[in-house]
């Protein structure tokens, strides 16, 4: 157990030092913090002073391709790997946050006026966090339309007929 957990703090330890060696030979200067959550998933936090948003890119693309870009290399030195999550400041959380509490006043909009709504294009995972916090909410339905890799969530109530 004691070799098991050694090796998980390893692999934090590689993963922070990738993410050092791709933001430093990007050309910036942050500090990377990961922990733990869970029992098989890291997640792994970049500071910078004032580059977050070269990091992050349009509506998070090029934090997408850093988390593609890690994922790539340890998939190629690890035969089993945990989940590890890539974030720039805080971005992540704070884009849940920003979704759950749009869907949930969005929702209470469409109750209020019986008219559809919908959101901007989102991502897959951004979808199906729409999707769990309106499942909470009586009244309203979620659907998707569009193809490809973002889709637009449309917030309507639900049909009593």
């Amino acid at each position: 157990m004691a070799a098991q957990e050694a090796q998980r703090d390893s692999f934090g330890e590689e993963l922070a030092e990738i993410l050092s060696q791709i933001v430093s030979l990007a050309g910036f200067r942050g500090r990377i913090e990961w922990r733990k959550r869970g029992e098989n998933e890291y997640y792994v936090n970049i500071r910078t002073r004032r580059w977050d948003g070269l990091l992050i890119g349009r509506s998070g693309e090029n934090l997408r391709a850093l988390q593609l870009l890690v994922h790539s290399i340890l998939q190629h030195r690890h035969t089993k790997m945990p989940a590890v999550i890539v974030d720039v400041g805080n971005y992540k959380q704070r884009r849940e946050n920003f979704l759950r509490k749009k869907s949930m006043a969005i929702a209470k909009v469409v109750k209020e006026t019986g008219r559809e709504m919908m959101l901007d294009p989102l991502t897959d995972k951004e979808r199906k966090l729409v999707e769990q916090t309106l499942a909470g909410i009586d009244g309203v339905r979620s659907y998707t339309i569009g193809t490809g890799y973002r889709k637009n969530v449309i917030i309507a109530l639900i049909d009593v007929s």
